[in-house]
């Protein structure tokens, strides 16, 4: 027996090593950091506490293992989970690093093209475009008993309409003998030809735009006290959703890990598995998340974002991306990793909904305080 490892035993005995060979590489330890690898011999289940400081020391030392560590944990669910449990946390990026600069690069994506000016813009024009306004006046028409029966008892026009199509199948009742006359290109709206009731146009509520085709009055909407105010109401309470997200994005999306680890342990109570395990997976499936909406933004910014193939994936690809690392982290078979990762996603995805409904809320009352 040589010295070093005298010396490794002494330290191992008085609890200075907590293991005598390198968890990453295998190479026997001589002192407290691997002489091959340089990890740190450290407990394979640290506290959260020790390991939210571990990433504090590391937070801004960029080396070469992010790109190595993202491609894995993209290509190979669950795998690098796996691997830090097992303690080779020295060969891949520490997770909260990995969740907080790709939370960097969303941001800075989200704020450079999309600033409050442009989002609250967008927002109005979207609330005061008259298919919303078209939208609430047959809202308002179809649940009047009286005006339905004026309109069955109307004769009725073969017109050209400018609306939305789905308001002739949701509306059979006012629409009748439709026909697609022209699609819509970019943001031009869909025009269709359908037998209308002559009542709608003799109160004007339909009037002909200036294209030529007819299209519902939304001067009349808007001198309307319930349309018009409701449609000013949502128009800042969304304004002020967005203005509340856009700041405070990077400290929501944040909070979502601490919340999925609690559902993950919910889900997984019977594993008697150490919180940090739970909270490790979560962050490694979080920075997958964030990936994919960066991916998806930059998508959105070149329009390619529309096809509704993407789209699908990209609803599909979290949902599949769980099941799989839930069966390889958690060692259970495949039909409980996705009944469990279903269950997980459900109440991850309420406790979203419960935060957007705070902010909601927020919005609203900083609505009415502005209001009053």
């Amino acid at each position: 027996m040589n010295e070093n490892t005298q010396n490794t035993e002494a330290l191992d005995e008085l609890g200075g090593l907590p293991y005598t060979h390198c968890l990453n590489c295998g190479a026997e330890l001589k002192g407290m950091y691997c002489h091959c690898c340089g990890q740190e011999a450290v407990p394979k289940t640290p506290s959260v506490g020790g390991f939210v400081l571990e990433y504090f020391n590391n937070a801004f030392i960029w080396d070469s293992k992010f790109l190595p560590t993202l491609w894995s944990l993209i290509r190979r669910p669950g795998y690098l989970t796996n691997e830090y449990l097992k303690g080779k946390f020295n060969s891949q990026e520490h997770p909260l690093k990995l969740n907080m600069f790709l939370l960097f690069v969303f941001v800075t994506l989200f704020l450079f093209f999309s600033s409050d000016d442009k989002m609250t813009s967008s927002l109005d024009n979207l609330m005061n475009d008259y298919r919303v306004v078209s939208g609430m006046q047959v809202d308002k028409l179809a649940g009047d008993v009286e005006y339905i029966k004026k309109m069955e008892e109307s004769p009725r026009d073969t017109v050209l309409l400018e609306a939305p199509l789905y308001f002739a199948t949701d509306y059979p009742n006012i629409f009748t003998n439709v026909e697609t006359k022209e699609e819509a290109v970019g943001e031009a709206l869909d025009r269709w030809v359908a037998a209308l009731p002559r009542v709608l146009i003799d109160d004007k509520i339909v009037v002909v735009g200036e294209s030529g085709y007819y299209r519902f009055n939304e001067e009349l909407a808007a001198a309307d006290d319930d349309i018009g105010g409701n449609i000013q109401t949502i128009n800042a309470v969304w304004a002020e959703m967005v203005r509340i997200s856009s700041t405070y994005l990077p400290m929501l999306l944040l909070l979502t890990v601490p919340f999925l680890s609690f559902s993950l342990r919910l889900v997984q109570n019977r594993s008697k598995r150490p919180g940090i395990h739970h909270f490790i997976f979560a962050l490694h499936y979080t920075a997958v998340l964030e990936f994919l909406m960066i991916c998806i933004y930059v998508l959105h910014l070149t329009n390619v974002a529309q096809m509704p193939i993407l789209e699908f994936i990209a609803l599909m690809l979290p949902c599949v991306y769980l099941a799989i690392a839930y069966h390889r982290v958690y060692d259970t078979s495949w039909i409980m990793a996705v009944v469990k990762s279903l269950l997980t996603s459900f109440i991850y995805f309420s406790i979203l909904v419960l935060i957007m409904i705070a902010v909601f809320f927020v919005a609203c009352f900083t609505i009415v305080v502005n209001m009053s």
